[in-house]
């Protein structure tokens, strides 16, 4: 199964370019599965607060049965607790708590942990992500940004761990990790968040500001179609969420696969 979707979906710079005039949050996430047609979104917002469990009932009425979620960790997992020698063990069981109806109706599909350029193959986090794996019993997800774990022994410990590994888009830059289209579970996790040059000096919201070209989907649209044939389940979404860009690349990803399938 290929899933397709977009990093979030509740974007104020988002109304009046892809959702229409008017368009309240509230409305927002069943106007992304009905009038888009997403099968999936990813949940970015659970990194800067624990989800209430109301929050998630809400989410899971607005969406048909067959849509599905990827939610991320908070930033006390990935970016605090593996400078320390304590885990957030609290805040992973609040969040897994407030998921829960998500995992009783079997649409949570994947918990993604993305680490920052700071968070660096060294035998200390290898170690952490070994800790990470025995306090979470669910699937995870890891992203990668520094590129020190582009290599092969970092792959065979995904594996082991049973981790699933973030196939990321992002600058050619600085030591940020590079494309590669690779897989250590049964699962795929493709992440686009563009090619902004400016990566490192952009406002946060600025950061994901580009729109890929179609031949730059159509190479992605070939891979995801590869690997898929190869794994279960196929996750795709694009981060390049400034003003609405995730969206019209992400259908436009869509509309390639799709014409593949049906002239294969």
């Amino acid at each position: 199964m290929i899933y397709i979707g977009t990093s979030g979906y509740s974007f104020n710079d988002w109304i009046k370019e892809v959702y229409p005039e008017g368009m309240s949050k509230s409305d927002m996430l069943k106007y992304y599965a009905s009038v888009w047609r997403f099968n999936a979104v990813e949940l970015n917002f659970t990194y800067y607060a624990l989800p209430t469990y109301r929050t998630i009932v809400s989410m899971l009425r607005k969406t048909p049965s067959d849509f599905v979620f990827s939610v991320k960790l908070p930033a006390s997992v990935t970016h605090e607790a593996w400078k320390s020698s304590t885990f957030p063990e609290e805040d992973v069981a609040k969040t897994l708590r407030a998921l829960t109806p998500m995992l009783e109706e079997g649409r949570l599909k994947m918990l993604l942990a993305q680490f920052p350029y700071s968070f660096k193959d060294t035998p200390s986090n290898r170690q952490y992500l070994r800790l990470l794996r025995d306090r979470i019993d669910a699937p995870v997800a890891i992203e990668f940004r520094h590129a020190s774990w582009n290599n092969e022994s970092a792959y065979e410990l995904l594996k082991t761990c049973g981790f699933t590994f973030v196939i990321v888009d992002e600058p050619n830059l600085r030591d940020l990790f590079p494309y590669v289209p690779n897989v250590t579970s049964a699962v795929a996790y493709f992440r686009f968040h563009g090619r902004n040059r400016d990566w490192f000096n952009a406002p946060e919201g600025e950061r994901y500001n580009y729109k890929y070209s179609d031949e730059e989907i159509l190479v992605f649209a070939g891979d995801v179609s590869r690997i898929s044939r190869q794994v279960v389940d196929t996750f795709v979404f694009f981060n390049n969420c400034y003003r609405g860009n995730a969206v019209r690349d992400a259908m436009r990803l869509r509309q390639m696969i799709e014409r593949a399938l049906l002239g294969s």
